[in-house]
């Protein structure tokens, strides 16, 4: 192949960063995602590297992150200058990770040739994907396989693979049309149609591309019916779910009056519930309960919040801003604080979710179930390795509302008994969402519905809200789970296990809405055995990876 001059290079990386950005929701175009990645691989298809290649690489992927992600700084009136730099800098460091891939990328195409290292790209891509999922830094938002989601007919497979699948099907797709390219390259002359007849390899190339495309919507007709909506409702036990969002600035909720919000959520329930009863359980947004007092947040009392659920006689989730008294000893977690007016108490925050249940004495003997959230938003609400940084951590802390959270344990449901039958609720919080396997182990502790609350009213008017809206989608199908979901300003509503939005409610309004949602007690094959695809693409690269170490020091022995 020609060797590629420095302006087309820039190009081919640009036009790659381009095409992922086009194919990420809530953009249209799923089906670019299948060839974004084949310019940037193209300029290193050939036996020799050209110089800058990891340029290149870096500036496709912050065409890539910031052309999907461009909204996290936050660019409402009243956004504040912590957010604002700290989104900035993000869209100068996060796109460094994906360097990552590339080098190892680099490294088996020199030790085993540019055919070999092409063959393993999907592997390698694809672990790095899973990786980046973890710990942290943890950060899936851009997984490729999430572009699928308006292709919706496409990805219901992810019910056996996770996202993952999505993901490796895109991978392998981008490398079969290089080589697709390639082929063509290499014989110039020929007529399309002829070339393909008379040219083996090109023919089982575009055949596993024909095949990879058309294959999974043969599967989604195996599922449609199964999780067709009125179809569940005559055969599943279900429950009816008010939502209420109450539209109230974020940037106001802290300093805000308390008390006056919960009354105005419980004013907007109050309307919900006189114009349709039978209600079984309402549920309002992420910390829709700031900070009021040390009785009530430590949920030692929930006082006239459980008066009220008594005299509606219906459930509630709510997010709470939680604090939990402690001991002060030489065993006080080290991110504990300081009571005031008791030097004998220290206090840990958790950004929580309780549900309040009609006739507990709350005050007395019976104790709220709290869920704590356990995958928090990097930097905005706990600093990553503070343990190990703890210095940095105390200064680099956005001030908004708490902002320093505490880790929860993991996932866990919230549960009561609705006349016969027993529900249980994954309830997830807010990022929470964007971590497959995180979310799969509320199935596994025996989760039948979903709820996720949020608050995205920091990203007014933004894409931020509906790509986290549908990333709770990607959730649904894998888990074939029902879905109510509840943010502060929007995006609220109900989501089928397809994926598909039954209702959504607007944005920047205040209202409430209920729906009769089937409880699903199905466990499907990726929430019972997770990630294993990521799992074996990891084995496999890291078997070549020592393959090719193992050769190079026998070599030199020899």
């Amino acid at each position: 192949m020609k060797k590629l001059s420095t302006k087309q290079n820039l190009m081919y990386s640009i036009l790659s960063g381009v095409l992922l950005a086009l194919a990420f929701p809530p953009m249209p175009l799923p089906l670019l995602a299948f060839a974004g990645l084949v310019p940037i691989l193209f300029i290193f298809s050939g036996e020799e590297n050209p110089r800058f290649k990891y340029l290149y690489v870096y500036l496709t992927f912050f065409i890539y992150h910031t052309g999907t992600s461009w909204w996290i700084s936050s660019w409402a009136e009243k956004t504040d200058p912590f957010l604002l730099y700290s989104g900035l800098a993000f869209d100068l460091g996060h796109p460094l990770f994906f360097l990552f891939p590339f080098w190892l990328f680099f490294l088996f195409k020199k030790k085993m040739g540019s055919k070999f290292a092409l063959t393993t790209f999907p592997f390698i891509f694809l672990t790095f994907e899973w990786l980046h999922s973890l710990g942290d830094l943890g950060y899936p938002w851009l997984v490729i396989g999430n572009t699928q989601i308006s292709n919706v007919f496409w990805i219901q497979f992810i019910d056996i693979t996770g996202i993952w699948g999505s993901s490796f099907l895109i991978l392998i797709v981008n490398i079969l049309i290089l080589k697709l390219t390639q082929e063509f390259i290499a014989h110039p002359n020929k007529k399309a149609l002829d070339f393909l007849m008379k040219n083996k390899k090109a023919s089982y190339f575009l055949l596993g591309i024909v095949l990879i495309l058309f294959l999974p919507y043969f599967y989604s007709f195996t599922v449609l019916k199964k999780y067709d909506y009125k179809e569940n409702l005559k055969q599943s036990k279900n429950m009816t779910i008010g939502l209420v969002q109450p539209n109230i600035n974020p940037w106001e909720k802290w300093s805000g009056d308390p008390l006056g919000q919960i009354f105005y959520h419980m004013k907007i329930a109050d309307s919900l519930l006189a114009q349709q009863g039978n209600i079984d359980l309402l549920v309002w947004s992420e910390t829709a309960i700031p900070f009021v007092n040390m009785k009530l947040n430590s949920l030692e009392d929930p006082g006239f919040i459980s008066n009220w659920i008594n005299s509606t006689n219906v459930n509630l989730i709510t997010g709470i801003a939680e604090f939990e008294f402690i001991p002060r000893n030489n065993k006080s977690p080290r991110w504990s604080k300081n009571f005031p007016g008791d030097t004998a108490l220290h206090y840990m925050t958790y950004n929580a979710a309780v549900l309040l249940e009609p006739r507990k004495n709350y005050n007395t003997m019976d104790k709220p179930q709290v869920y704590r959230k356990s995958k928090l938003t990097p930097f905005g609400e706990l600093f990553p390795f503070k343990d190990i940084f703890p210095w940095l951590a105390e200064k680099l802390l956005w001030g908004v509302g708490i902002s320093n959270w505490n880790v929860g344990p993991g996932a866990d449901v919230l549960s009561f008994k609705l006349k016969n039958n027993k529900v249980k609720v994954g309830n997830i919080i807010c990022i929470e969402s964007i971590h497959s396997d995180f979310v799969r182990h509320y199935v596994l502790k025996g989760a039948n519905i979903f709820t996720v609350i949020t608050n995205d009213g920091w990203y007014d008017h933004t894409v931020g809200p509906r790509q986290h809206y549908l990333l709770s989608c990607i959730r649904a199908i894998e888990n074939r789970r029902y879905i109510a979901r509840v943010g502060n300003t929007g995006l609220s509503g109900f989501i089928s296990p397809l994926g598909t939005s039954l209702e959504e409610l607007p944005q920047y309004e205040v209202i409430a809405r209920a729906k009769t949602l089937p409880l699903v007690e199905d466990v499907t094959f990726y929430s019972k055995y997770g990630d294993k695809l990521p799992h074996l693409a990891g084995w496999f690269t890291l078997a070549v990876f020592s393959f090719i170490f193992s050769k190079r020091f026998i070599g030199k022995r020899d």
